[in-house]
C-alpha cells in the first residue's frame, strides 16, 4: 500500500508540473541595437505551427512550456533562438543587423548566395512579383524595360507567343536570319541550377517565381563557359523557409484583352464602300465591267455599274469587328502553401492560366504544380527536392493555303449574314467563287488546330557539410518535354465552294516530339578566413549535361466524315516522317574569390568544355575570367564624407564560348530514301547540307568597366562600359551550287558590340510618418554593333528577302530601294546605287523610274537594331495603398511598316479593302505626295517609303492595391491579409510609326495577330 500511495503521488505530481507547464505565460519586449522597438518580429516555437508577432510598442505575449525553443526573426535582422527556461515570466531581445539580409543577396551562378553589395559580378535582379502584375503566359513580358542592357522584343500579341531575348546585343551578325543562327543570339536560361531552354518562360507559373537574376558580365557568366557567350538568366523559384507557420496564399484575377488604340486607327482608317468604288471608277474600270458582265449587268459606265453594286448592297462591314472578339477574358488563379518546422520546409502551388485569343479558336490554356522541400537529415547532410510541371494547350486555326490575304481587309460592301440574319458560310464575291472567303466563324468550326505541352522538371540535391565552411553539393536535375499537335484542315464537311459545291476531302496531320535534357552537377565550396582581414571562397566543381529529342510526324487525306477524322481514317496521301537527335557537354570549373577588409575583392574562374558538336580535335576550349572590385568609400580619404553613402569601382574580363550550330553538323551523313531502290539494291544519298569536320568553338571576349555610387542613403547610380567581342562566329557559308548544295556550317568571322548601361535608383521622398514615399528607378543600354571580319566571302553581305545586309567595319543596315520621290510626270524614281551600296547614294541626277529590287538595293543609313533601349519606373505608396507605373523605351529604333504595302497598293477591282492613303496619289504638278498617279502599276512598292521611324515610349503597365490594414482584420479574423488589386498593360504608345506597333512590322492586313491591350482585376487572400 505504501508502494502504491508513492505512484499514487508522483503520478498527480508528474501531472500538475505539465500543467503548469503547458500553461505558462511568456511576454517579453524586442527591440534593435539602438533601443527601437521592432513592429511585427515573428516569434515561433521551433517545430511547431504555434507562434506570435509583436505590436506597435515591440511587445509579444505567448504561451510556451519549459524547455521550448523560440526563434525571433525579422527581415534585415538576424535570427535569434532563446530556450524558455523554468519560472521564467518575460523574454526580452535585441537583434542585430544582418547584412546579408539588409542589403540583399543575388545568386551568381553556383556556390551559395552573395551579398549583392559585395558582389564582383555584373548582375541584375528582379523580384518575382513584377512579374505577376501581368497576366500573359509569358512571364519575360514583365522584364520588358526594367533591366538595363536586356532588350525584350514581343512581335505579336497571340496568348503564349514568346518573346525575342537579347543582352547587349546580338552574338552574331548572321543571327538577323531565321533558323540555328537566331537561336545562337539566346540567353542561357538556368532554372534553379539546372539549364533549361527559353519556351519554359511560357509554361512556367510567374507565381512561383521568387526573383530572376540577369548575368552579364565576364565575371558571372564566364563561370558557364560554353553556353554563356550571349548572357545568362537565372530564375528561382520560391522555397519555404525553416520555423516558418503555415501560410496559405490564394490570388485570383481576371483580367479583359481588347485592341490597343493603334489597331483601332488601323481599321478606321480603311475606306467606306463609297470611296472604294470611287477610286476604282478611276483605276480599273474594265474591272467593273467585268464584273458587271458576271453579275449580268447590262450598264457599261463604270461609275453606273458601281452605283448599281451599292445600290444592290447598302452594306459597310467592318471585317475586323466580325473577325476579332473583343474584350475577351483571361483567368489566373494561384493558390500556395508554405512553411517550415525545425527540419524541414516546403512549397506547394497550383495555378491555372486560360487566356482567350482575339481570333475565333484561338487562346492559350495552362495548368502548373510546383513542389519545392528542404530538409536537414543531419546536422551536416541537407536534401532538397524540386518538381515542377506544366500543361499547356494551345489553339489555332490553321491558315487555307489558297488564302493570299487577311480576311480583316475584305471588301466593306459584303455582308457576313442573309436578308434573314443567318450567317453565310461562303461569302461570294463580285468576281465570282473563286475571289469568295470563308466566314471566319464557320473556318474556326471547320479548321481544327491544337497543340499540346507537358513539361516535367524534377531536381534533386543533396549537401554535405562535414565542418564548418565546407560544402559539397551534388544535384541532378531534368526537363523533359513532351509535345502533340493535331490539325484537321478541313473536316470532311467542309463544303469546297470553289469546286462547284462538291464535298471536300478531309486532312488529318498529327505530330509529337520528345525533349529530354539532363543536367549532373558536383560542387565543393570551402569558404575560410585568414588573420580576420582575408576571406577567401574556393569552388571547384564538375558537370556533365546530355540534350536527346525525338519527332514524329504523320498525315492522310480522304477521311470520310466529321466522326471519322482519325489517322487511320485518311487512305490518301500517307506520309509518315521522324527523326532523332542528341547532343552531350562535360565540364570541369573552378573560381577562387578573396576579399581583404572588406574593401578589395578579386574573383577567378575557369571553366574547360568539351561539346559534341565538334570533332575530337577540336572538342575541348578552356574559358575563364577576372573580376575586381574596389570599394572607395571604405577609404580613409572618403569616410567623413557623409553626403557618399557608398562608392565602388568594378573591372572583369573574360572568355566564354558558343557551340549552337545545331547537332550532327560536324560530320557527313547518308540516308537511303524508299525511292532510292535500284534493281533491288537500296540506294544512299548525301544528307545536305554536309556537315563541316573542321567546326571550331565561337568565341567572346568581354570586358567591363563599372562605377557604383550611393548617395545620402537614398540614390544609387551604376554605370558600366562593355566591349563584347565574338570570334569564329557558328553559322553557315555559301559554297559553289555545282557541288550540289548552296551552303555548309562554319565559323564565319568576328564582330564586337560595345556600349554602356546606366541605372538610377532613388527614394524621391518620404513622409516624416512614413505613410507616404515614392521611389523611381530609370534604365538605359546604348550598343554599338560592328562587323570585324568576313571570311571565304566578299567583305560585305546584303539580304535582300530581309532588306539587311552588314559589311566589314560598318553595323547591320536597312537595305532597301532609296525613294528620291514623285516627278512631275507622277511617275515614282529612286536613286541608283553607287559602287559601294554601303555607301548611300541621293545624288538627284543618278535616278531612274525603272523599280528593280536587284539592282536599286543600298544602305539606307538606318540600323537594323535600335542602339538605345530602356525603360523607368515610379512607385508611390500612401498607408495601404500602392501605385506602380512602368515604362520602356526605345530610341533609333526603325521598322519595315509592311502594311503599307498592302494597304497603300490597290491591285485590282474586288479583291480587298485598301487605307484612306491611298487616296492621295498624285493628280497633278505640284502635289506633296510619295504615292504615284493612279495608273501606274505599283503605288507603294517595298522601298525605303515604308522603312519608319519606329522609336516609342510606352506605358507599360499601371497597377493600383489596397491592402486591408492588419488592424482593421483583428487579431481572430479568419485571414491575416487581403489585397485588392487593379492594373492595366499596354495602356499606352507615343511612336511616329503608322503600324499597329513599332515592334510589330510584319504587319496585320496579312494575318499577323495584332497587339493587344489589358486590363485586370484580382484579389488576394493569405491565411
Amino acid at each position: 500500500m505504501k508502494l502504491k500511495n508513492v505512484f499514487v503521488c508522483f503520478f498527480f505530481f508528474s501531472l500538475v508540473l505539465q500543467v503548469s507547464a503547458q500553461q505558462l505565460k511568456l511576454s517579453g519586449t524586442v527591440r534593435d541595437e539602438k533601443g527601437e522597438p521592432l513592429l511585427g518580429v515573428f516569434i515561433l516555437i521551433k517545430g511547431t505551427q504555434q507562434g506570435t508577432s509583436t505590436d506597435f510598442d515591440g511587445n509579444y505575449v505567448l504561451n510556451a512550456k519549459v524547455g521550448d525553443v523560440l526563434s525571433y526573426s525579422f527581415l534585415g535582422m538576424k535570427t535569434v533562438e532563446k530556450k524558455v527556461l523554468a519560472g521564467a515570466s518575460q523574454v526580452d531581445v535585441v537583434l542585430k543587423e544582418d547584412i546579408q539580409q539588409l542589403e540583399g543577396t543575388v545568386v551568381v551562378g553556383y556556390g551559395s548566395r552573395k551579398v549583392a553589395s559585395r558582389t564582383v559580378a555584373s548582375v541584375a535582379q528582379v523580384q518575382g512579383k513584377e512579374l505577376t502584375k501581368i497576366s500573359t503566359a509569358n512571364a519575360m513580358e514583365g522584364l520588358q524595360g526594367r533591366v538595363a542592357g536586356l532588350v525584350i522584343t514581343n512581335k505579336s500579341g497571340k496568348p503564349g507567343a514568346t518573346s525575342e531575348v537579347l543582352i547587349h546585343g546580338l552574338g552574331s551578325f548572321t543571327a538577323i536570319y531565321d533558323g540555328d543562327d537566331k537561336r545562337a543570339s539566346a540567353p542561357l536560361y538556368i532554372m534553379d541550377g539546372v539549364p533549361v531552354n527559353g519556351e519554359v518562360m511560357t509554361m512556367l507559373n510567374p507565381s512561383d517565381i521568387e526573383s530572376i537574376t540577369v548575368l552579364k558580365d565576364a565575371a558571372s557568366t564566364s563561370i558557364y563557359g560554353a553556353r554563356a557567350a550571349n548572357g545568362v538568366i537565372l530564375i528561382t523559384t520560391k522555397r519555404g523557409k525553416y520555423n516558418e507557420r503555415t501560410n496559405i496564399s490564394i490570388n485570383h484575377s481576371l483580367s479583359v484583352t481588347t485592341f490597343t488604340n493603334a489597331t483601332n486607327d488601323f481599321f478606321n482608317d480603311l475606306v467606306s464602300p463609297r470611296e472604294y468604288m470611287d477610286y476604282y471608277i478611276i483605276k480599273d474600270p474594265d474591272g467593273l465591267r467585268r464584273a458587271a458582265t458576271r453579275l449580268g449587268y447590262r450598264e457599261t459606265d463604270p461609275k453606273a455599274i458601281a452605283d448599281r453594286i451599292l445600290e444592290e448592297n447598302p452594306y459597310n462591314t467592318r471585317w475586323d469587328k466580325v473577325f476579332f472578339k473583343n474584350f475577351v477574358p483571361v483567368l489566373r488563379t494561384d493558390v500556395s502553401v508554405s512553411g517550415g518546422m525545425n527540419n524541414t520546409a516546403y512549397y506547394l502551388s497550383l495555378g491555372y492560366l486560360n487566356q482567350e485569343g482575339m481570333q475565333p479558336h484561338t487562346g492559350f490554356e495552362r495548368y502548373n504544380l510546383n513542389l519545392n522541400v528542404d530538409t536537414k537529415i543531419t546536422d551536416w547532410l541537407k536534401a532538397g527536392l524540386s518538381v515542377s510541371l506544366g500543361h499547356g494547350e494551345s489553339k489555332s486555326v490553321p491558315s487555307e493555303s489558297a488564302e493570299l490575304n487577311s480576311k480583316v481587309i475584305r471588301l466593306p460592301f459584303y455582308s457576313p449574314v442573309d436578308k434573314n440574319g443567318k450567317r453565310k458560310n461562303f461569302i461570294t464575291s463580285l468576281l465570282g467563287d473563286r475571289e469568295g472567303f470563308l466566314h471566319p466563324d464557320y473556318e474556326a468550326e471547320k479548321y481544327k488546330g491544337v497543340n499540346y505541352t507537358d513539361e516535367i522538371m524534377p531536381v534533386g540535391f543533396l549537401t554535405f557539410e562535414p565542418f564548418d565552411g565546407l560544402t559539397f553539393k551534388s544535384q541532378l536535375g531534368i526537363q523533359y518535354v513532351l509535345g502533340e499537335g493535331e490539325t484537321k484542315s478541313p473536316l470532311p464537311s467542309f463544303i469546297d465552294y470553289r469546286s462547284g459545291g462538291s464535298v471536300g476531302t478531309g486532312a488529318t496531320t498529327r505530330n509529337s516530339s520528345k525533349e529530354l535534357q539532363k543536367t549532373y552537377t558536383n560542387q565543393l565550396e570551402y569558404r575560410f578566413n585568414v588573420a580576420q582581414r582575408n576571406d577567401f571562397t574556393v569552388l571547384l566543381g564538375q558537370e556533365s549535361y546530355e540534350n536527346s529529342g525525338s519527332s514524329f510526324s504523320a498525315s492522310s487525306k480522304g477521311q470520310p466524315s466529321d466522326a471519322f477524322t482519325m489517322l487511320s481514317h485518311g487512305k490518301e496521301r500517307i506520309s509518315v516522317s521522324d527523326g532523332y537527335s542528341k547532343s552531350t557537354f562535360n565540364s570541369l570549373f573552378a573560381r577562387v574569390e578573396y576579399a581583404y577588409a572588406g574593401k578589395y575583392f578579386l574573383d577567378l574562374s575557369g571553366r574547360r568544355d568539351g561539346s559534341s558538336a565538334f570533332r575530337r580535335n577540336h572538342q575541348y576550349d578552356n574559358f575563364w575570367a577576372v573580376g575586381a572590385m574596389w570599394k572607395v568609400k571604405q577609404e580613409r580619404f572618403l569616410e567623413n564624407l557623409s553626403w557618399l553613402t557608398d562608392l565602388n569601382v568594378r573591372f572583369s574580363t573574360g572568355l566564354s564560348g558558343n557551340s549552337r550550330i545545331g547537332d550532327y553538323r560536324n560530320a557527313l551523313y547518308v540516308q537511303a530514301p524508299q525511292q532510292y531502290v535500284y534493281q533491288g539494291q537500296i540506294g544512299y544519298m548525301l544528307v545536305l547540307p554536309p556537315g563541316n569536320a573542321d567546326l571550331k568553338w565561337e568565341q567572346q571576349r568581354k570586358t567591363t568597366f563599372g562605377v557604383n555610387m550611393v548617395f545620402n542613403h537614398n540614390t544609387s547610380i551604376n554605370v558600366e562600359y562593355y566591349n563584347r567581342v565574338t570570334y569564329r562566329i557558328l553559322s553557315t557559308r555559301k559554297v559553289n551550287s555545282a557541288l550540289g548544295f548552296h551552303y555548309i556550317p562554319d565559323n564565319m568571322g568576328d564582330m564586337q558590340n560595345q556600349g554602356i548601361d546606366v541605372t538610377l535608383s532613388s527614394s524621391l521622398y518620404k513622409s516624416a510618418n512614413k505613410y507616404f514615399a515614392v521611389r523611381g528607378n530609370f534604365n538605359l543600354n546604348y550598343n554599338s554593333p560592328k562587323v570585324l571580319k568576313i571570311v571565304y566571302a566578299a567583305p560585305y553581305t546584303i539580304k535582300y528577302d530581309d532588306y539587311v545586309g552588314y559589311k566589314v567595319g560598318g553595323g547591320l543596315d536597312w537595305m532597301m530601294p532609296l525613294f528620291k520621290g514623285v516627278n512631275d510626270s507622277g511617275d515614282a524614281e529612286w536613286y541608283l546605287p553607287g559602287n559601294d551600296r554601303f555607301e548611300k547614294q541621293t545624288d538627284d541626277t543618278k535616278a531612274t523610274t525603272v523599280f528593280d529590287k536587284w539592282q536599286l538595293t543600298q544602305t539606307t543609313g538606318k540600323p537594323r537594331y535600335a542602339p538605345i533601349n530602356g525603360g523607368f519606373s515610379l512607385d508611390a505608396t500612401y498607408k495601404s495603398f500602392a501605385l506602380d507605373l512602368s515604362f520602356a523605351y526605345s530610341l533609333g529604333r526603325y521598322q519595315i511598316n509592311e502594311d503599307r504595302a498592302i494597304l497603300e497598293n490597290p491591285t485590282y477591282f474586288g479583291r480587298q479593302t485598301f487605307s484612306k492613303k491611298a487616296l492621295n496619289y498624285w493628280k497633278q504638278p505640284g502635289d506633296n505626295t510619295d504615292l504615284p498617279k493612279i495608273s501606274s502599276r505599283n503605288l507603294m512598292l517595298r522601298d525605303s517609303r515604308l522603312l519608319e521611324n519606329a522609336s516609342f515610349l510606352r506605358l507599360r503597365s499601371i497597377g493600383l492595391s489596397y491592402t486591408l490594414p492588419q488592424e482593421s482584420l483583428g487579431k481572430e479574423a479568419f485571414f491575416k491579409e487581403l489585397r485588392l488589386t487593379a492594373s492595366a498593360y499596354n495602356i499606352f504608345t507615343l511612336t511616329r510609326f503608322s503600324g499597329v506597333d513599332p515592334e510589330f512590322g510584319g504587319g496585320i492586313a496579312s494575318g499577323g495577330y495584332p497587339p493587344t491591350r489589358q486590363y485586370s482585376f484580382g484579389v488576394g487572400l493569405k491565411f
